[in-house]
C-alpha cells in the first residue's frame, strides 16, 4: 500500500514539471488596450518568460472562448483578467490589471518548484 502511494506521488511529480507554467490573458472590447499592454510587457521580458517556462495564452471573450472564461472563473464584467498557472495546474496569481514582468517573475521565482530548478541549475 505504501508502496503503491509513493510509486503514485512520484508520477504526479514527474508530470507536473514537465508542464509550462501559464499566463492565461483574458480580455473583453473594452479591455484590450489592458491587454495589449500586458502583451508588450511579456514581450519585452521573453527571455525572462522562456527560462521560467512560460506559455502565455489569450482569451478575448466571445462565443468560441466563452468555456475557458467559466472554467477559470473569470467575470465577463471585468475587462482584462490577468492569471498565472503553475506547473502543478493549480492558480497561483489573479489580477485584474497589467502585471509587470519583475512582479510576475518575482511570485514564481519564490516557488519551491522554480527555487529547485534553479538549484539544479548551479
Amino acid at each position: 500500500m505504501m508502496k503503491t502511494l509513493l510509486l503514485t506521488l512520484m508520477m504526479m511529480m514527474i508530470t507536473t514539471d514537465d508542464q509550462p507554467r501559464q499566463v492565461i490573458l483574458f480580455y473583453t472590447e473594452n479591455g484590450k488596450s489592458l491587454f495589449e499592454k500586458q502583451s508588450e510587457e511579456l514581450r519585452a521580458n521573453d527571455a525572462g518568460l522562456r527560462e521560467r517556462d512560460i506559455n502565455v495564452i489569450p482569451y478575448q471573450l466571445s462565443r468560441e472562448n466563452a468555456a475557458q472564461w467559466k472554467r477559470f472563473k473569470v467575470d465577463t464584467s471585468n475587462d482584462f483578467t490577468f492569471i498565472l498557472i503553475g506547473r502543478d495546474g493549480g492558480e497561483k496569481h489573479r489580477a485584474e490589471r497589467v502585471v509587470p514582468a519583475k512582479e510576475l517573475f518575482g511570485k514564481i521565482d519564490a516557488m519551491p518548484m522554480r527555487r529547485n530548478e534553479i538549484g539544479e541549475k548551479n
